[in-house]
């Protein structure tokens, strides 16, 4: 897939099950160092309240902003 054919947001499916009443499904995001302003941006594709993530998916996502934290600290030095 190419990043211009990437789309954020909603997809429609629920890979983990329904988790409760306010659950919306599969949500695609992205994360990316934006280096003008110097920092980490998460980017959704819709407004959310919450976010649910597998500890598997939790700590991918946390080694995602780590390594674009790391990425913006690289350029200061």
């Amino acid at each position: 897939m190419k990043i211009r054919d990437f789309k954020l947001g909603a997809t429609g499916s629920y890979p983990y099950g329904k988790l409760n009443d306010s659950d919306e499904g599969e949500l695609r995001m992205a994360v990316a160092a934006d280096h003008r302003d110097s920092v980490v941006k998460v980017m959704f594709g819709k407004p959310i309240a919450w976010l649910g993530l597998p500890s598997d998916v939790a700590r991918d996502l946390a080694k995602m902003l780590i390594d674009k934290a790391d990425e913006l600290d690289k350029r200061k030095q």
